[in-house]
């Protein structure tokens, strides 16, 4: 009755809102001021939270359009999950996303993860692997855990062709060293450094080590991948 009242006459629009008074809903805008007695204080803005980075443990190879294709050291960020799958996006690349095996990707949780250099716990021959081919020049380098040390770190760098390992030790304070002679507070600054001063390490720290593009012989990979359900 009262849409049709208002489209008939519209004319008597004060009648029939003292008849049925418009219903306004308070605003639910978060002020960005609070008063108080003390004086306005501004309400912290939300903070957003840090997305979490995947690395692909095994290779996988889409078999459907809602799949996603990943090789093993691919960087990822996992959107959600689906029953055995996830729901991934590719972080280098063609930043594409689809589903893979919640089994065949896990979470980088090491405080150097967004460093694109930091390819975590491959172990030497996978890094080798990966700084020789073809896509990788002279000057390619990556930072993985060390296979001996859990708790340092090797430089794995490609120079004439060849591969060459740097260890990186810790101090008793924690510092980060690969010559006694000089140390660092972080891992960030001991890379940057030795980008900046090639001839202290012996061989140059150009770019990161970009992801296999072609499909590796698995037949040289240690890991053997579970089967998808």
């Amino acid at each position: 009755m009262e849409v049709c009242c208002r489209g008939c006459m519209p004319c008597c629009s004060r009648l029939w809102n003292w008849i049925w008074p418009e219903f306004h809903y308070p605003n639910m805008t978060r002020p960005a001021e609070i008063p108080t007695i003390s004086g306005d204080i501004r309400a912290p803005s939300p903070k957003k939270k840090p997305t979490q980075l995947y690395a692909a443990l095994f290779d996988f190879e889409a078999r459907s359009e809602e799949e996603l294709t990943i090789k093993e050291g691919d960087k990822l960020s996992v959107i959600e999950k689906r029953g055995n799958y996830v729901l991934a996006k590719k972080l280098t690349g063609s930043m594409e996303s689809g589903l893979v095996p919640a089994t065949y990707v896990a979470i980088l949780q090491d405080e150097f993860a967004n460093h694109k250099w930091y390819y975590g716990n491959i172990n030497r021959l996978k890094a080798e692997k990966l700084l020789l081919a073809s896509q990788n020049k002279d000057g390619s380098f990556l930072v993985r855990i060390s296979e001996s040390h859990s708790d340092e770190y090797t430089i794995s760098a490609r120079n004439d062709g060849k591969v060459f390992h740097f260890r990186i030790q810790r101090s008793l304070i924690g510092a980060y060293f690969v010559s006694v002679k000089i140390s660092f507070a972080t891992l960030g600054e001991l890379i940057q450094y030795y980008q900046k001063n090639s001839r202290s390490l012996g061989v140059p720290l150009d770019e990161p080590c970009a992801q296999q593009a072609s499909t590796p012989d698995t037949s040289a990979c240690s890991k053997t991948a579970p089967t998808p359900t």
